[in-house]
């Protein structure tokens, strides 16, 4: 896995792998509670963004994850954080999620560039043959983002998950496959 667990990037961004240099600035942006909405935790809190980075970085050492932070090239800030998860080597599956930007990069682009490099070296690199996508029922800002980059909807998971407020929320999950990538790259990510 650590071969694959490299620095992706475009004339936009640079998703680096996440060190614990990153926690500084992501501090910086994870105040504004809108952020967290339909996020499973509340990282406003300074402590619950580090205990949240510690898990990443714990997580990707295990190669149970491969964790990001994302950096816009044009001023060298962090600006948010994705990863994949789920890695099934055996049966070439992998999830991208634990996804969040800053609020003043949200609806900016930003996270097609990042679903792109992801989406890519996914299926280009990593030998991937299923990818999938996970939000919350109810967030229908993520769900249409989801389908705009050429996810299907595959199901709904009841009551799969706690939410930060106490809510069990029903999971949607939508997948990209290997086959269907070369369709999506020449017809979603064109301008990439």
């Amino acid at each position: 896995m650590k071969a694959y667990y490299s620095e992706l990037g475009d004339d936009k961004i640079t998703l680096l792998p996440l060190t614990a240099d990153h926690i500084q600035e992501m501090r910086r942006l994870s105040g504004d509670p809108d952020i967290w909405t339909w996020y499973t935790e509340d990282l406003t809190d300074p402590d619950g963004l580090e205990s949240w980075m510690t898990k990443r970085l714990e997580e990707s050492q295990r190669g149970e994850k491969m964790s990001y932070a994302v950096q816009l090239n044009e001023t060298g800030e962090i600006i948010g954080s994705s990863s994949y998860g789920h890695i099934d080597w055996t049966e070439k599956g992998i999830e991208i999620g634990w996804t969040w930007l800053g609020k003043e990069f949200i609806g900016s682009g930003i996270n097609k560039h990042m679903k792109y490099l992801m989406l890519s070296h996914a299926f280009n690199a990593m030998g991937i043959e299923r990818l999938e996508l996970r939000t919350d029922e109810e967030n229908i800002r993520s769900r249409k983002a989801m389908e705009k980059i050429g996810a299907k909807h595959d199901g709904t998971l009841r009551n799969h998950r706690s939410t930060q407020g106490g809510r069990r929320r029903n999971t949607v999950v939508y997948s990209i496959l290997k086959s269907e990538w070369p369709d999506i790259r020449k017809t979603v990510f064109k301008e990439f």
